[in-house]
């Protein structure tokens, strides 16, 4: 897993921000960039595949970090 703290946040943030509102061109671009560091294949995606790849990751991040607690 290669996203930092603060991207994994941000991610996180953009993904909760687009089920309120519609993201900017920027923060979808911005989004994109976080998905595609762990997801490559998903560079031609659309932003609905984009949000749930993002909810994946957080929740995957999540668990590794659980069991790296442990």
């Amino acid at each position: 897993m290669t996203l930092t703290p603060f991207e994994l946040n941000r991610m996180e943030e953009l993904i909760y921000a687009s089920k309120s509102r519609s993201l900017t061109p920027l923060e979808e671009s911005e989004l994109r960039n976080y998905v595609l560091t762990e997801q490559p294949n998903a560079k031609d995606a659309p932003i609905s595949q984009l949000i749930t790849l993002g909810l994946i990751l957080v929740g995957l991040y999540l668990l590794a970090k659980a069991f790296e607690e442990k």
